[in-house]
């Protein structure tokens, strides 16, 4: 076995998610010390010591692609989940405005109505007041008239009936003498 493949066992890294983005760093971070430690206590010639700090190289830039992919699918998924879940709300924002947008336009045309009602009714009493005052007015009027002209003909009757009493007792003279 040569001294090269004593010190290549494909060593895993293993990076634990724990939902935010301190893995990548703590990932890139085990790397740099891990390649910083391989080179400090590599018994191997520069040679050997720089083909393995080549293939660890690729290696790691493997790894980083793969967890940065990973890490791009988890902001994609989260972003997609965060606008899914806003646009919900927004919808039944929008929902909820217009069914009370609604409700309020329909409270403002039964008030409409309502107030056109009153005011036919309003309309109605006031030409009925006014009917029943000018038949009122009209009706003491005629009373009045009707009682000037039985004053007037009592008063003739009676003026006409006096002078007939002055006239018998002024007959009644004359022939007594």
């Amino acid at each position: 076995m040569s001294r090269q493949d004593e010190y290549d066992d494909e060593r895993v890294v293993v990076v634990k998610r724990d939902g935010g983005n301190a893995g990548v760093g703590m990932m890139l971070l085990g790397l740099a010390i891990g390649a910083g430690a391989a080179l400090l206590f590599a018994p191997a010639s520069g040679e050997e010591t720089r083909e393995r700090l080549q293939r660890e190289a690729r290696r790691a830039g493997r790894r980083v692609k793969e967890m940065t992919n990973e890490f791009g699918e988890t902001i994609t998924d989260g972003v997609e989940r965060t606008r899914s879940r806003f646009d919900e709300q927004v919808t039944r924002a929008k929902d909820a405005v217009g069914s009370r947008t609604q409700a309020l336009g329909d409270a403002v045309d039964a008030a409409r109505e309502a107030a056109l009602d009153a005011r036919a009714d309003l309309e109605r009493a006031v030409a009925d007041s006014k009917r029943a005052y000018a038949d009122s007015r009209r009706a003491y009027r005629e009373a009045r008239a009707a009682d000037a002209r039985r004053h007037h003909h009592d008063d003739a009757h009676l003026s006409h009936g006096a002078s007939d009493i002055v006239q018998e007792s002024a007959d009644g003279a004359t022939s007594e003498g």
